[in-house]
């Protein structure tokens, strides 16, 4: 999810220069007119998306639109309209084309030899477009185990680097995520969201686990040489993992025993470049650092602006007593934020959904930097269900509010005024998987991923 911008900062930021031409068809520019016109367009079957359920949509530096599903990576360059369909046979890191870990090929790797890595089922879980010509696929992984020197699945999931050719192909590079400090701890696997960064720090990459968030550098990127310390090469463009944390029914001590983390689904920029984040536990603001040595290395009071949750004693009225963003009974308790973002008058939004049939949604909670207040997204919002899926804010000050099965609703949490949009009327479906704002182009375009395909919402209700 990318979290709604104003054009003059992206204005200013990008300088309103062309974008490089990589892969791109038909010229772009930051805050110009986008190259794919002002309608409005699904995309299905018919041009050229052959599974379902449609994962993600998102476009490049260069307007690069790809789209994926559990199985496939899709591009359509402007001016063309039929997808160009990716598998595993092209490179892609899914079960059938895994990759060989062993210490004979960089020192500290690992303990066992060999030892395999790709996706885990169902195989893709995200895609986020980045620099021109360049997208990321995240991977589901196999989440259980110790995540140490003892775990077969330690190099399941993670995601690749994705970039055309151009001959017209793909170099793929699999980043391997680990402990910044020791390859003993392989604790990040299923990616559960992936937000590039093109404005404020541009062409970094947050990557939001079933454990932590990892923060990336993909123009570093290199691979260790033969026989080189495996971290050598993986600090040079990663930074291993932050998470604000709670315990089970209980405040955390030294021993850190109970910690209840993970699944790290909300991330938004705020206008200072920090980072909101929200999982299924709790949620919090880490502060952005000009390195990613001290980004991860440095005292917890360093690290976040609020994290929200420990200690916590229970439900309080409608005052602030650090709860886990959410009224929970207790610390540790299921919160299950689905999405965070940032609205024009800087309150952060969380938004809670069910990751599995047992959770209860917790509904909407926005931060203004002092208190959170709470909205029931049927009452308030004008939602058909309480399961929202995923949320962006528009520069307008509106949220975007996916259902999970109810198609988006546009509400404006100032007057309330809300509009919906279902399948039939500019969706293909109701099963709403994620949406993604593009800030660059203007006006800017909301793709949206459903079960039966994608749409590209250029007309905003």
């Amino acid at each position: 999810m990318r979290s709604g911008l104003a054009l003059a900062l992206l204005l200013a930021s990008c300088g309103g220069g062309e974008l490089p031409g990589a892969g791109g068809g038909a010229s772009a520019k930051f805050g110009g007119a986008s190259p794919w016109g002002t309608a409005n367009a699904v995309y299905s079957r018919s041009a050229g998306i052959l599974e379902q359920p449609v994962v993600g949509a998102s476009t490049d530096e260069a307007q690069n639109l790809w789209v994926a599903t559990r199985v496939a990576l899709y591009l359509l360059k402007p001016g063309e309209t039929t997808f160009r369909r990716f598998t595993v046979a092209d490179g892609l890191h899914l079960q059938g084309n895994p990759v060989s870990y062993c210490d004979r090929d960089f020192a500290g790797g690992d303990r066992r030899c060999p030892i395999t890595g790709a996706a885990a089922n169902p195989g893709i879980s995200e895609i986020e477009g980045g620099a021109p010509g360049e997208v990321f696929v995240g991977y589901f992984g196999l989440d259980d185990g110790t995540g140490e020197w003892d775990d077969p699945n330690r190099h399941t999931g993670k995601l690749d680097r994705v970039r055309l050719t151009s001959a017209g192909g793909l170099q793929i590079n699999r980043m391997d995520l680990v402990a910044s400090n020791s390859p003993q701890f392989w604790h990040n696997r299923t990616v559960q969201r992936l937000l590039y960064d093109h404005v404020r720090h541009p062409h970094e990459l947050y990557v939001g686990s079933n454990h932590g968030v990892d923060r990336l550098w993909p123009d570093k990127y290199r691979a260790p040489a033969k026989g080189e310390w495996f971290l050598n090469a993986a600090n040079e463009w990663m930074s291993d993992h932050l998470h604000p944390q709670v315990c089970f029914h209980h405040a955390c001590d030294a021993s850190e025993s109970d910690l209840r983390l993970g699944d790290w689904k909300g991330m938004a920029l705020s206008a200072d470049g920090n980072l909101w984040v929200g999982g299924r536990w709790t949620g919090g603001q880490i502060r952005w650092t000009p390195d990613l040595d001290s980004w991860w290395n440095r005292p917890g009071n360093q690290i976040y602006s609020v994290a929200f949750g420990d200690p916590y004693k229970g439900p309080c009225g409608q005052g602030f007593c650090n709860q886990p963003v959410f009224m929970v009974p207790a610390e540790g308790d299921v919160v299950s934020v689905q999405a965070v973002a940032v609205t024009a008058d800087g309150r952060a939004w969380f938004a809670s959904g069910r990751t599995t049939t047992a959770d209860a949604p917790r509904g909407l909670a926005a931060w203004d930097g002092k208190a959170f207040r709470y909205f029931d997204p049927q009452r308030d919002a004008g939602m058909a269900e309480n399961d929202v899926r995923d949320m962006i804010a528009l520069p307008d000050g509106r949220l975007v509010l996916a259902g999970a099965n109810t198609g988006l609703v546009f509400w404006n949490p100032q007057t309330g005024v809300h509009t919906s949009l279902r399948a039939g009327a500019g969706l293909p479906d109701d099963h709403v998987f994620r949406i993604e704002l593009d800030t660059m182009v203007s006006p800017p375009a909301l793709y949206v991923a459903t079960f039966a395909g994608a749409a590209a919402l250029r007309k905003l209700p």
